[in-house]
């Protein structure tokens, strides 16, 4: 997999990391679980889109 095709799930992972961060820590802290499942969310998140470039440089 070339690294172009992971670059635009950087550019959305970095900064929603980030902000999520500094909001969770100024903002409204997270209980454990909550911090668990926004983690799943962002895993899940890159599961998929990895699985989805996969298919299409198979499809080719």
């Amino acid at each position: 997999m070339k690294f172009k095709y992971i670059l635009p799930l950087l550019i959305w992972l970095i900064p929603t990391i980030i902000i999520s961060l500094i909001m969770f820590k100024y903002d409204a802290p997270l209980t454990n679980a909550q911090y668990i499942g926004f983690a799943a969310l962002l895993i899940s998140a890159c599961l998929t889109y990895i699985t989805g470039i996969r298919l299409v440089e198979k499809d080719k």
